[in-house]
């Protein structure tokens, strides 16, 4: 997983080349109005030019992005993010020159300013790029933003990338070498040096670790599906380089470390920025519903006062991102004393069933379902909240803390993780969600191995466009009243 020190600079570049491709423009302005101090064949005040040119340039930051100037590999290639830098700024002047071509009203009032202005601002966002770079990497030196990395190979190749890495400023510090072939330690010498995977771990427990590096290494192909398991299913950075096997990964990105290409394989497309995306998303919807929804707040606690005295809302324990435990808030829909958990009967839903209620059928049936089609132990304005979804609603509190996300996988208890499988790893990739796929595609009806296959699928195939379908679906789902209960 990307380190938060890297996608902090990545977001400060945005700012950085926001100003200095202003300020390319503004000092090109200065340069050609007023020290040049020759009549100009459309007079425009500064104030004026300013404001036209803070309209026009967040398209270009746009152009900066889909050129791949704000990708989290930027720092691996400095001869890769000038062309990058040089294209971006090229194109964004020609967007310029377009525009004042096409406007009615002239955006530069001589002609000298783009051309002025295209060479100062080439320069100074390849400075101002470069004082982050440095910054970043002269922290390296105290240990912040180090990518801790185990190798895995002795050969040529594994050599290659240990030298590379070794340099203060890669970013990376090696930490083990795996490598079963004879002689490995003289070939990698300074590393400590290991048979197996399981090796490993036996005598580095508790140490933390952010990627494994596979170059050529003498491990079957068992072996090397057992270290991209154990890489998954701890949130670690598995990267191999290309030309032992094929790309087997859906979401998979090249990038170029110690001069060579090496694929990194991922967990979800929801890393790096779309994350900032989606967190930003989440925040300013979280906010948005709960002013909207603030009466309803207010009625439904009154009428679960008066329904059933006690606390209006319900705390559940459930697993977020990387295994962190949370609590999610619902109003609260059952009787008070049939409520199950810490802080409540202290009792499981299987005791309360099958005990207080004397309903063993329902406890086997809330086994596998984790759901009961109808459960005795809510209360009639619990039904009704249930079946408008109206008792999910605090959870727009959730969202703003950050342990739920608006659209994600369900928010599950640990004891379901393990019905997950081999999915497990990745359905801890993300935050669960206050609505999913799961909720759009029948809710309560859908069995619980369906539930699964939809969290799985919306893990890997992420996109901000599929969180708002999925919103709206959600919308005309509970208006509709399916499937919930």
């Amino acid at each position: 997983m990307q380190k938060r020190s890297e996608l902090f600079f990545n977001v400060l570049l945005l700012p950085i080349d926001f100003i200095a491709v202003v300020g390319g423009f503004v000092l090109a302005y200065i340069i050609r109005v007023k020290i040049e101090n020759k009549p100009v064949s459309h007079p425009l005040g500064a104030l004026a030019f300013l404001k036209l040119l803070l309209l026009v340039v967040p398209i270009w930051i746009l152009i900066f992005a889909l050129s791949g100037l704000y990708n989290l590999s930027g720092l691996r290639g400095r001869l890769d993010e000038l062309g990058k830098v040089f294209v971006a700024v090229s194109g964004g002047t020609m967007f310029l020159i377009l525009i004042d071509f096409a406007s009615k009203q002239p955006l530069f009032p001589a002609k000298a300013i783009p051309f002025y202005g295209y060479g100062l601002s080439l320069v100074l966002v390849l400075l101002g790029r470069q004082i982050v770079r440095a910054i970043q990497r002269g922290l390296f030196n105290f240990g912040v933003g180090v990518h801790q990395a185990v190798l895995v190979g002795s050969g040529p190749v594994a050599q290659q990338v240990a030298e590379g890495l070794r340099t203060g400023r890669s970013g990376y510090r090696l930490i083990a070498l795996i490598e079963k072939a004879k002689n490995a330690s003289k070939r990698v010498p300074g590393l400590p040096t290991y048979t197996s995977l399981d090796e490993f771990i036996a005598h580095n427990k508790g140490r933390h670790v952010d990627e494994i590096i596979q170059a050529d290494a003498g491990f079957d192909p068992d072996e090397i599906l057992e270290m991209v398991n154990y890489a998954s299913n701890h949130h670690l950075t598995y990267r191999f380089v290309p030309n032992q096997f094929g790309i087997f990964a859906v979401n998979s990105s090249v990038s170029n470390v110690a001069g060579l290409p090496m694929i990194e394989l991922k967990h979800t497309p929801l890393e790096g920025w779309g994350r900032i995306v989606k967190r930003t998303f989440d925040i300013l919807g979280a906010l948005v519903g709960l002013i909207v929804f603030s009466p309803v707040f207010l009625l439904v606690a009154i009428a679960s006062k008066i329904v059933d005295p006690g606390p209006v809302l319900y705390r559940h324990k459930r697993l977020s991102r990387v295994g962190k435990t949370i609590f999610i808030y619902k109003f609260r829909s059952m009787y008070l004393k049939y409520c199950t958990g810490p802080g409540y009967s202290g009792k499981t839903d299987a005791e309360v069933l099958a005990d207080d209620l004397g309903r063993p059928e329902l406890a086997t049936e809330f086994a596998k379902e984790q759901k009961l089609n109808d459960d005795p132990r809510v209360h009639s304005l619990g039904r009704f909240l249930r079946k408008t979804s109206l008792d999910e609603l605090p959870q727009f509190l959730n969202v703003l803390r950050g342990d739920l996300s608006l659209v994600g996988p369900r928010p599950i208890i640990e004891a379901e993780l393990e019905r997950y499988g081999t999915g497990q790893s990745a359905f801890l990739a993300l935050k669960p969600g206050l609505t999913g796929l799961w909720q759009i595609s029948g809710r309560s009806d859908l069995g619980y191995e369906e539930r699964v296959k939809l969290d799985i699928y919306y893990i890997e195939n992420w996109s901000l466009f599929l969180d708002i379908k999925i919103l709206v679906k959600t919308a005309l789902s509970v208006l509709g009243g399916r499937g919930a209960y």
